[in-house]
């Protein structure tokens, strides 16, 4: 049940419009574990934006599926005969049950383990009521297919990642992803690309959208929540994560570009051929200096190079793919991928997954790191709430700094000269208040 009424819900829109001020750096907190303001963005974010299901090489074959969420609701990503991915609603027509229950799988139909309904998972049929136990007995005048066809949202395709949305209105994936694309091209479209396993999955008590700005905006905390790489002589200093440049590219994306200064790539040279192929002149240098980069397309799928560590006398990094699933105000179940070049030399594989193990999966260091500041945040937000007086964050940072000149960075967006900035922060904000804000009265 909802926390607000129809006026309630008014008073709190008009609370958001006038105390969510990211132009002037001012965010305040209560907007973090205000069980309407979850409500609000389930309806109006989660409903309506499109949202990142999955990786192509998760459902290689016709018939594989995959089950993924899409704000609350449980959706089936599925591959056809004709090599077509579409995504439907995890809920058979006839009570709602789910289909599936398995996580992933490669079937030649969904049966409901209620009362049997049969769904098509290839071809032509995908997604097609198929049929019924004892049909002819139980529906004489037979079952009107077309009508309990699978609640089926929109999909497209962006260098192997699958987006779907809720909203038929919404403008095309390429357009929402903007400026951002050129950047994402460095992580999942440098080479061909394949998840490594399967996605680990794990509950985090805290909001959704602590983690997501965090990766969007926030390289400032290296110097303190992940000092111990210095303690471990992994790094040289502390400020190892200003180097390079923050990225505001619009649309309330955002991201950091962190840059070394040696002669050399930190990346394979078996792959530069194929990264060349793949990327423009100016993608290609920025990923020839690239020691990190760390991003979130909006609102909750976020990317990441971590920082390269020498291993066995090696320079790796393991890449990951992430989404900050909302489950309630102060809970995310998080999922993360660890993303791999398939024509990489098998060291680079090796080593890469084990920095992924060891730096960013469920018991990494970084999110050992990452997830208590998060819950703390969220256990502040929580008190806030009863507070007469607004508890409003400071995000000014940059606030008054120009981005670089055009020709000076060769990515698009409003690009800064260090990594030390909250200017993609601001836009996310902007983003979602107007987002939130947008059925008000």
């Amino acid at each position: 049940m909802s926390r607000y009424d129809v006026q309630g819900r008014h008073e709190l829109e008009d609370r958001i419009r006038e105390t969510v001020r990211p132009e002037r750096g001012e965010i305040p907190m209560f907007v973090y574990s205000d069980p309407g303001v979850y409500e609000l963005e389930i309806e109006r974010i989660f409903g309506r934006t499109w949202q990142f299901v999955g990786h192509l090489s998760e459902i290689p074959n016709p018939g594989s599926f995959v089950t993924r969420t899409m704000g609350e609701e449980s959706v089936i990503v599925g591959r056809g005969d004709d090599t077509i991915v579409r995504v439907f609603l995890n809920a058979c027509r006839h009570r709602g049950m789910r289909l599936a229950c398995e996580d992933f799988g490669e079937v030649n139909m969904w049966r409901c383990p209620y009362h049997g309904f049969t769904y098509g998972s290839k071809g032509d049929f995908l997604g097609t009521l198929m049929g019924a136990p004892f049909e002819r007995v139980a529906y004489p005048e037979g079952l009107d297919r077309d009508a309990l066809h699978l609640v089926e949202a929109r999909t497209e395709i962006y260098k192997g990642l699958i987006f779907a949305t809720w909203a038929k209105d919404t403008p095309p994936l390429e357009d929402f992803l903007g400026d951002a694309r050129w950047y994402l091209d460095l992580i999942v479209g440098r080479a061909e690309m394949e998840v490594v396993g399967f996605p680990e999955r794990w509950v985090l008590p805290s909001n959704w959208r602590l983690p997501s700005e965090n990766f969007a905006s926030d390289a400032y905390h290296t110097a303190t929540a992940h000092s111990f790489l210095t303690r471990l002589d992994l790094v040289k200093g502390v400020d190892f994560g200003r180097d390079g440049y923050h990225v505001d590219p619009g649309g309330g994306h955002g991201l950091g570009v962190g840059v070394h200064f040696d002669e050399e790539s930190y990346f394979p040279s078996e792959l530069a051929d194929e990264y060349r192929d793949n990327l423009d002149a100016g993608q290609f240098e920025t990923l020839s200096r690239l020691k990190n980069m760390h991003g979130n397309i909006f609102p909750n799928f976020t990317f990441l190079i971590p920082n390269f560590i020498e291993v066995e006398g090696r320079r790796v990094s393991g890449a990951m793919l992430r989404i900050w699933q909302p489950a309630g105000p102060n809970k995310t179940q998080v999922w993360s991928w660890h993303l791999v070049e398939r024509n990489a030399p098998e060291w680079w594989k090796k080593l890469g997954r084990r920095m992924y193990t060891q730096t960013f999966s469920s018991s990494g260091m970084f999110d050992q790191d990452d997830t208590e500041n998060f819950e703390m945040q969220t256990r502040s937000s929580d008190a806030a709430l009863y507070r007469r007086e607004e508890f409003v964050l400071h995000y000014a940072m940059g606030l008054d700094a120009p981005p670089l000149e055009p020709g000076e960075f060769p990515g698009p967006g409003d690009v800064y000269d260090g990594k030390f900035s909250e200017s993609a922060a601001r836009t996310y904000y902007r983003v979602w208040r107007d987002q939130l804000l947008e059925d008000a009265r």
